[in-house]
C-alpha cells in the first residue's frame, strides 16, 4: 500500500480527506495499472495529463463488468470476487478485490453513521443466506462485516438453501424481545415481504422493542405486484411495530465498494464523503440540468483496485447532498447514453 492508498484508507476510516486530490491520484493509478480501463480512456482521448477534475474521470458502463476484468492486479490473486445476483441474469457482473481493507472500512464507517449511531453490540437477525452459501455476494459479506463488529454472539442468518426459516426466526426474535433487548434486522426487501406474508398467514405479529432497527435493500417487485416504499413501511409497522424512523433503506451494488442510505418512506439517499454522484443526461452524456432526472453516475474512492467511476442504469435526481432514486432506465435511454462505451468493451481483442 503506497502513500496515496494509505490516505484513501484513512479517508474511509475517518470520513475526512481531499476528494479531488485523491480521485485524480487514483485515476492515474488505475489508468496505469488497469489496462482495459486505460484502453477505454485512450479511446476517449482522456489521460491523467488531460483530466483535471474528478468530474472528467471517464466512467465505465456498469454492464461492462459482465465481460471485462477491471483490475489493477492479476485477478487470480484476488482476496474476494463479488458477483451480481438475480435469477434473470445469464452473465453476472464480476468485481475483483485485491484486498478487503477498503471495502470493510467503507462498510463500517457508513453503517455506524446511518444505522447504529454508536458501538453498542446488538442481536442481529439477518434475512440472507450465510457466507457459506453466498460466497460471492457483496451484500452477505457486508452483513458479515457488521455482524462481526457489532453483533452479539446470538446473531444469525435465517435464509438457508433459498428458503426463509420463519419459524426459527420468530422463535429466536421472540426470546430476545421478551428480554426487552433492541434488535437489528438486516435483509433484502423481498425477504421481509416473505416474513410479513408468513406472519399474516399465521395471524401473528412480532412487536419489536424501542430502538430496534430494520435495514432493507433491493427492489420491491414481487411475482405478483410492485410494492411501494410507503406500503413496505406500513407493513413493517403492522407486523413489527416499527416506526418509519426505525426503517433504513440501503442502496448498493457489487460493482461499488460503498453504500448509500435513506430512512423511512422517502427514496432520498445519501452517500459517504468519499463518493461523489452525478446525474447524467442520457442523450448528451453531460450533467443534467439542476433538478432534472437522469442516469446516476458514481465515483467511489473505495474502488481502489478496479474502476472508481461507474455509469449506472439507475434513474435519479440530485437534491441537497444526496439524490432521489427513481428506478431503472428504459432500454432507449440506456443505449443513447452508453452505446459507444458498450461497443468498445464488446469489440473483439487483437
Amino acid at each position: 500500500m503506497n502513500e496515496f492508498q494509505r490516505d484513501i484508507e484513512r479517508f474511509l476510516r475517518t470520513g475526512t480527506g481531499d476528494f479531488e486530490t485523491f480521485s485524480l491520484k487514483l485515476f492515474s493509478y488505475q489508468f496505469e495499472k488497469n489496462l482495459p480501463y486505460q484502453a477505454y480512456c485512450r479511446s476517449l482521448e482522456q489521460t491523467p495529463a488531460s483530466v483535471k477534475r474528478w468530474q472528467d474521470i471517464p466512467a465505465v458502463p456498469i454492464r461492462s463488468f459482465k465481460s471485462v476484468q477491471f483490475a489493477t492486479f492479476s485477478v487470480g490473486h484476488c482476496a474476494a470476487l463479488f458477483q451480481s445476483s438475480g435469477t434473470t441474469q445469464k452473465t453476472p457482473s464480476r468485481h475483483y478485490l485485491k484486498t478487503l481493507t477498503y471495502y470493510e472500512e467503507a462498510v463500517k464507517k457508513s453503517f455506524r453513521e446511518h444505522v447504529l449511531h454508536d458501538d453498542v453490540k446488538r442481536p442481529m437477525f439477518i434475512l440472507t443466506p450465510p457466507p457459506s452459501e453466498a460466497l460471492h455476494s457483496s451484500l452477505t459479506w457486508m452483513f458479515e462485516v457488521v455482524k462481526n463488529k457489532w453483533g452479539t454472539t446470538d446473531s444469525s442468518y435465517f435464509v438457508q438453501r433459498g428458503q426463509l426459516d420463519t419459524p426459527r426466526l420468530t422463535f429466536l426474535m421472540g426470546k430476545t424481545v421478551q428480554k426487552g433487548l433492541p434488535v437489528v434486522l438486516l435483509g433484502t426487501t423481498l425477504a421481509y415481504l416473505k416474513l410479513f406474508e408468513d406472519l399474516e398467514k399465521s395471524g401473528n405479529t412480532l412487536p419489536l422493542p424501542l430502538d430496534s432497527v430494520l435495514l432493507d435493500t433491493g427492489g420491491m417487485k414481487t411475482a405478483q405486484r410492485d410494492v411501494t416504499r410507503e406500503e413496505f413501511i406500513a407493513l413493517a409497522k403492522r407486523y413489527l411495530d416499527l416506526d418509519e424512523k426505525q426503517c433504513v433503506n440501503e442502496y448498493g451494488m457489487c460493482e461499488l465498494s460503498s453504500q448509500f442510505y435513506g430512512r423511512g418512506s422517502s427514496s432520498w439517499l445519501q452517500g459517504p464523503p468519499w463518493v461523489r454522484t452525478r446525474v447524467i443526461h442520457p442523450d448528451t452524456g453531460k450533467d443534467a440540468a439542476q433538478g432534472k432526472t437522469g442516469l446516476l453516475q458514481h465515483v467511489d474512492l473505495a474502488n481502489v483496485d478496479s474502476v472508481m467511476a461507474i455509469q449506472t442504469e439507475d434513474v435519479g435526481r440530485m437534491e441537497d447532498d444526496g439524490f432521489y432514486l427513481l428506478g431503472r432506465a428504459q432500454g432507449a435511454d440506456l443505449k443513447s447514453c452508453s452505446l459507444a462505451a458498450e461497443r468498445f468493451f464488446e469489440r473483439p481483442t487483437a
